[in-house]
C-alpha cells in the first residue's frame, strides 16, 4: 500500500499519472487538502472512477499557525481523524507540496518519503519558494526550511521526483528521479488519458484563438502587489501582435479579471493544470506565451512557446504615477 499527498492542480495531476504508471496493481490512499474542494468539488470522483483506492482530506484551514508544537500536535490529531491508516502501514510515502504541515508527521515518525518537486523546475528555486511563504505565513516558512522540506534536504527524504530538464542548478541533496508529466500524458492509451482529462474538464473547449496567454499567480504568492500584476500584463498585452486571437488560461489560484487587460480576448473559466491544455481542444492554437516558464515546461512538444523575462518591474516602479496604469 502506497500514499500520496498533493496540494495544487500539477500536484494532482502528477501523482494520479505517477500512480498508474508504478503502483496501479497497488493499493493507493491519496491524502489532499480541505481547500481543494472549492476549485474540485467534484474530487470523490478520484474513487470512483479508480484514480485511487481511498481520498482523505487534510484539514488543513483548521491548523492554526501558532508555534512548531501546536502544529505538529493538531497535525498529528487531523490525520488520526481522517485516515484510519498508520503511516507505518504504507510501504511508500510520496509527499507533493512537502513544504506543508503533513510532512512533519512522517519527520516526526522517523518515516522515510520520496519528495516531488513544487512545480516543474521548482527544485532549483528553493529560496524562491521560501520567500514567497514566508510573506504570509513566517511560522510555516520556518518550519519548512529548518526540516529542509523546499530543497528536500531532510534526511528522511530518500529520494526526489522532478522534471530534470527543467533544473537550472544541479542538485546533489538526494539522488534525483526524473519524472514527466508531459512524457507520461504522452504515453497513456488514448481512451485512458482522455479519461485523466474528464476529471478535470467534462467537455473540450471550441476556440478560434491561434494564441494561449498562461498567466502566473504573482501576486496571490506575495511575489508583486496586485497592481504591479495588472501593469506587468498590460505591458505584454502592449507587445502582442496585432492580429493575434488570444485565449487566457489562468493559473488556478489566480482571481484576476483579465478581461480589463485584454479586452478583446477569451478567458477559459474552468480549473485545470496546464498540462492538459494539448489534449482539451476541438481545435488547438498553435502558441503559448507566458513570464515564467514554470507553468509551459511540460508543453514543449505540443506548442510553439513564447517564455519572456522582459517585463521586469523596474526597482524604483511606482503604479501611481504611471499613465498606462489601470
Amino acid at each position: 500500500m502506497v500514499l500520496y499527498h498533493g496540494i495544487s492542480s500539477y500536484q494532482l495531476l502528477e501523482v494520479m499519472l505517477h500512480r498508474w504508471f508504478f503502483h496501479r496493481n497497488e493499493k493507493a490512499v491519496l491524502l489532499l487538502p480541505d481547500f481543494i474542494t472549492e476549485k474540485y468539488p467534484q474530487y470523490r470522483l478520484l474513487t470512483e472512477q479508480g484514480f485511487f483506492e481511498e481520498v482523505y482530506l487534510f484539514p488543513y484551514t483548521r491548523i492554526p499557525h501558532k508555534d512548531e508544537e501546536t502544529v505538529t500536535a493538531l497535525a498529528a490529531q487531523a490525520y488520526d481523524a481522517e485516515v484510519p491508516w498508520k503511516l507505518e502501514d504504507f510501504r511508500r510515502i510520496y509527499i507533493a507540496g512537502a513544504h506543508f504541515y503533513f510532512s512533519l508527521l512522517p519527520i516526526k515518525k522517523k518515516c522515510s518519503f520520496i519528495f516531488l518537486e513544487d512545480a516543474a523546475g521548482m527544485l532549483s528555486h528553493p529560496q524562491k519558494l521560501k520567500r514567497n511563504l514566508q510573506k504570509n505565513y513566517p511560522l510555516h516558512s520556518a518550519l519548512a526550511d529548518k526540516y529542509g522540506l523546499f530543497d528536500g534536504s531532510n534526511p528522511y527524504i530518500s529520494a526526489i521526483l522532478c522534471l530534470k530538464k527543467a533544473q537550472t542548478v544541479k542538485t546533489v541533496s538526494r539522488p534525483c528521479l526524473n519524472f514527466s508529466v508531459e512524457d507520461a500524458l504522452l504515453k497513456l492509451p488514448v481512451l485512458l488519458r482522455r479519461k485523466f482529462v474528464r476529471f478535470f474538464l467534462r467537455r473540450r473547449i471550441w476556440t478560434r484563438a491561434d494564441t494561449i496567454l498562461l498567466t502566473q499567480n504573482f501576486a496571490g504568492l506575495g511575489e508583486m502587489t496586485r497592481k504591479e500584476q495588472i501593469w506587468l500584463y498590460q505591458n505584454l498585452a502592449k507587445e502582442l501582435p496585432a492580429q493575434c486571437r488570444l485565449l487566457i488560461k489562468r493559473h488556478p489560484d489566480d482571481q484576476m479579471d483579465y478581461q480589463m487587460i485584454f479586452p478583446g480576448a477569451k478567458v477559459i473559466r474552468e480549473t485545470f493544470p496546464s498540462e492538459l491544455l494539448p489534449y482539451v481542444f476541438w481545435k488547438k492554437p498553435g502558441k503559448i506565451y507566458t513570464i515564467t516558464s514554470t507553468g509551459c515546461e511540460n508543453l514543449g512538444k505540443h506548442f510553439e512557446l513564447a517564455v519572456t523575462g522582459n517585463w521586469i518591474l523596474p526597482k524604483a516602479y511606482d503604479p501611481a504615477g504611471r499613465k498606462d496604469y489601470v
